[in-house]
């Protein structure tokens, strides 16, 4: 007798044997078949694997032991969790089995959630998210890959109460960027009648809690408490921003994910972007839901390294039953007006640019596809960046002298050289002319009473910024300014919760200064900003798509008018970007099949410090450097 018991925090399984019912040949391919986590002890008599190998190896198992004739023997608990596994499974081939007018009879039989006895539900959907909320409740578990700001939250939450109500989950855990627990908490207020107890994890969760809040990062160390959490209930478990996990197992946030999925009831993903580099994204987000099944789910051709793009369609037509989605162009905003303002450098600044391009033109004569260059050119990137933008950026001070110290090694410049001598008098004679512009577009905005956000991926040019815009009472957000649990009890720490607070209610803070890696993701504006000015963009399309949306999204009142306006300095690395990032959001409008993605599209990596994210970016970053190589002068 071969037998399995579900233990531990986090559980895994526990296979045991006594030697003379169990042969070797299948007790040592326990491991090879099924993965060990934990190893053997007590003389190879005991072995444990994680849950989500054993669910997605118990056919194999069941064969095995047929055909070895070893008879299996589960605990109590482990016989649950492979029964309801069992039963998910069979739902999910009756759902792809599904006919158009069978699904659509399901969902149209889904009674609201807002009149069932001892609901608190109580928000007013509008007909796209009823939609939504009824397709995802015909479904054991389910994806809503709404563009941002069309109130997936508000759908999670009417789906939760739905399950609590008929009596199949009775806690929720939230899986989130820290930047999004303000939306769960707000968005609870407006959909409960009495709102649920909700508790942001720090370490240990309080009796009584009903809704858990954690972020990504915390799961690694906190993974037995949240299962046991979990465990003790019936648990409805909800990844927002889920793509932050595509990488699955080989990443540490996608691992942590996955081994807590087969302990929920209920598991839903949220994301705007459920494949954000190519389809094969798609397989960590499904394994989620359903445990094991993406590579059941999914067309072959999904599965390789190098899927063609034009297979999209074929996944999207293949997990169709399975999500929901509410496109911009159903939100029913007035669209945002986009404009590019040229700024035409100053000579000072114009000649450390094209100095500093002339000398990078020749450094690298390796193959222009080599994957190994993304990194080093990345750099190069950030550097011509900051050069168009500020040229102050390309040097810092080192005590008291005015000695250069350059920021990245490989890519110095000897001091003394014509280059450094014009770094290091730049501040005694220019003012960034991006920087006269902006100062000039914050106050016309503040006379009329509009307030003004501003995106940059440079630390140094927030700080400029905040002292140049003074008068202006700017509220600041980067990565060095923490959100309230980081900060704790300190007194008078500036934290990201007080600075929006203070952008939202106070009115002589006109100015947002914001980094969009620390703020790019879960933060509403709309009803506070109308304005957004990028002071300088990268390659990473998903930063910027994500950032647009912080103050064009549901909520906005008919005739509000959105300006979105994009610095960029003639004749450098801006005018690549631009390019680069528009054919992006164009290739994502054609994945999802939403042309309004073209201009207002979403993120599309969890790796927020990636600059160059593919081999067309680094073809364009060497187009832009070769393109004036004859015409400036030698550094």
């Amino acid at each position: 007798m071969l037998q399995a018991r579900l233990v531990g925090r986090p559980p895994v399984v526990e296979f045991s044997r006594a030697a003379a019912d169990v042969p070797d040949d299948l007790w040592f391919a326990l491991p090879v078949q099924l993965g060990s986590a934990r190893g053997s002890r007590n003389g190879a008599q005991r072995l444990a694997v994680p849950v989500e190998r054993f669910l997605g190896g118990r056919r194999w198992l069941a064969e095995a032991c047929t055909r070895y004739d070893v008879g299996l023997d589960f605990n109590p608990e482990l016989l649950e969790l492979l029964q309801r596994s069992q039963l998910e499974s069979a739902a999910l081939d009756e759902r792809l089995a599904a006919t158009p007018s069978v699904a659509a009879a399901a969902q149209a039989a889904v009674p609201d959630v807002r009149v069932a006895a001892d609901s608190r539900y109580i928000r007013d959907l509008r007909a796209f998210q009823d939609r939504d909320l009824r397709k995802l409740l015909t479904l054991d578990h389910g994806a809503n890959f709404s563009v941002p700001g069309a109130g997936k939250t508000s759908v999670a939450y009417g789906i939760y109460e739905s399950a609590r109500v008929a009596g199949q989950v009775d806690r929720l855990l939230v899986v989130a960027p820290l930047s999004a627990f303000e939306s769960w908490e707000v968005e609870a207020q407006s959909c409960f009648s009495t709102p649920p107890r909700i508790q942001r994890f720090a370490g240990h969760i309080p009796h009584g809690t009903e809704v858990v809040l954690v972020n990504y990062q915390r799961l690694e160390n906190h993974l037995s408490a949240l299962a046991g959490w979990l465990l003790e209930g019936r648990a409805h478990l909800i990844l927002d921003e889920a793509h932050r996990m595509k990488r699955g197992r080989s990443g540490q946030w996608g691992t942590n994910c996955l081994n807590l999925a087969p302990l929920a009831r209920r598991r839903d993903i949220l994301t705007g972007t459920p494949a954000p580099q190519g389809p094969r994204d798609f397989i960590a987000l499904v394994d989620f839901i359903w445990p094991n099944q993406a590579r059941r789910i999914l067309p072959g051709a999904a599965l390789v390294s190098d899927p063609a793009p034009e297979t999209m369609g074929d996944v999207s037509q293949a997990i169709e039953p399975l999500f929901v989605r509410t496109t911009k162009s159903e939100l029913g905003l007035d669209e945002p007006h986009l404009h590019v303002e040229p700024v035409t450098m100053k000579p000072l600044q114009r000649n450390i640019y094209d100095a500093l391009r002339s000398r990078y033109v020749g450094m690298f004569d390796l193959s222009r596809t080599d994957q190994s260059l993304l990194a080093q050119m990345g750099e190069v990137t950030m550097y011509l960046l900051e050069a168009a933008t500020n040229p102050r950026l390309l040097a810092r001070r080192v005590g008291g002298d005015d000695a250069v110290t350059f920021r990245y090694p490989t890519l110095a410049i000897a001091p003394g050289s014509p280059l450094s001598e014009l770094i290091a008098r730049y501040t005694d004679h220019e003012m960034p002319p991006k920087f006269e512009k902006l100062a000039q577009a914050v106050a016309t905005n503040a006379a009329a009473g509009r307030k003004t956000l501003i995106w940059s991926n440079f630390i140094g040019n927030l700080l400029d910024l905040e002292r140049l815009l003074a008068p202006h009472q700017p509220a600041l957000i980067y990565g060095a300014i923490p959100h309230e649990e980081e900060a704790g009890s300190l007194a008078g720490t500036r934290t990201r919760e007080s600075e929006l607070g203070r952008f939202r209610n106070d009115a002589r803070c006109q100015v947002l200064l914001a980094n969009p890696a620390a703020m790019a993701e879960g933060v509403s504006l709309h009803e506070t900003c109308h304005d957004a000015i990028y002071l300088e963009r990268t390659f990473n399309a998903g930063q910027y798509l994500q950032s647009l949306d912080r103050i064009h999204r549901l909520g906005l009142p008919p005739g509000t008018e959105t300006r979105i306006t994009f610095l960029e300095s003639e004749s450098s690395i801006d005018e690549a970007v631009d390019a680069r990032v528009g054919l992006k959001a164009q290739r994502l409008g054609a994945m999802l099949d939403d042309p309004d993605l073209v201009t207002m599209a979403l993120p599309d990596d969890d790796d927020y410090g990636q600059v160059i994210e593919d081999v067309e970016d680094l073809a364009a970053l060497f187009a832009h450097l070769e393109g004036a190589e004859d015409q400036v002068p030698a550094a």
